[in-house]
């Protein structure tokens, strides 16, 4: 099957192999469809107000204005494991 993706779309994916480690653009469709199958699952058991931030926080991520993960992870290590 042949895709065509829209430049910005194949950025994400080269940003997110570089951020993640995965290998090939393949990795990274496929962990994002896994985790959408299990926010599916999940997100109609959630209350309206946590499901109301989530979607914040996609469309914050769709303008680009998240942070990449290693700097939230190092963020919350700092804040909540203080080693």
């Amino acid at each position: 099957m042949g895709m065509s993706l829209r430049p910005e779309t194949e950025r994400l994916i080269e940003e997110r192999m570089k951020q993640s480690g995965y290998a090939t653009p393949d990795d990274v469709v496929r962990v994002a469809l896994s985790a959408l199958d299990q926010l599916g699952e999940d997100f109609d058991d959630l209350d309206v107000d946590t499901r109301a931030a989530i979607e914040e926080g996609l469309a914050q991520a769709d303008r680009g204005e998240g942070r990449p993960w290693h700097e939230v992870r190092e963020e919350l290590r700092a804040r909540f494991i203080k080693k």
